[in-house]
């Protein structure tokens, strides 16, 4: 899909005025340029976090025979197992917060996986949100055993 070239500026251009690109992408709107043939985007955090606004991790909930709980959060295919419900939710946001810090790490890799692309928005949703926010949308349901 090729992007909107009314919009695209001259990457030239952009480096030419730099400062005045960064005061435009902070306080009025994105801004979209191109550098060969690459094109990029700038915007600041609060506009990045807006465009995530309503993705949710979903946790499925299944208890176990040995008395333990097991989450599963569907977007990141991630499970953790602990023996109290509150238990299971903790260790799923620390595995949240770790699994996204690893997929940035190796973000050459894991974006190019096809069975991963999926996971780029929840992946900078989680790198553009405080502990509060990640644990506000952590949505909760009860799975069939």
């Amino acid at each position: 899909m090729e992007p909107i070239v009314d919009y695209m500026k001259n990457a030239s251009e952009v480096r030419k005025e730099w400062s005045s690109t960064i005061d435009t992408a902070i306080r009025e709107r994105p801004v979209f340029f191109q550098r060969t043939r690459d094109n990029l985007a700038l915007l600041d955090i609060a506009t990045l976090q807006l465009a995530f606004r309503d993705l949710h991790f979903d946790l499925t909930f299944f208890n176990e025979e040995d008395g333990s709980v097991t989450c599963a959060e569907e977007h990141l295919d991630l499970v953790e197992n602990a023996l109290t419900r509150d238990e299971c939710i903790l260790k799923m946001f620390h595995a949240i917060r770790d699994y996204a810090s690893d997929y940035y790490d190796e973000f050459t890799l894991w974006s190019k996986a096809p069975n991963r692309q999926g996971h780029i928005p929840y992946v900078l949703k989680v790198l553009v949100s405080t502990d509060a926010e990640i644990r506000e949308d952590m949505i909760c349901h009860d799975g069939k055993n």
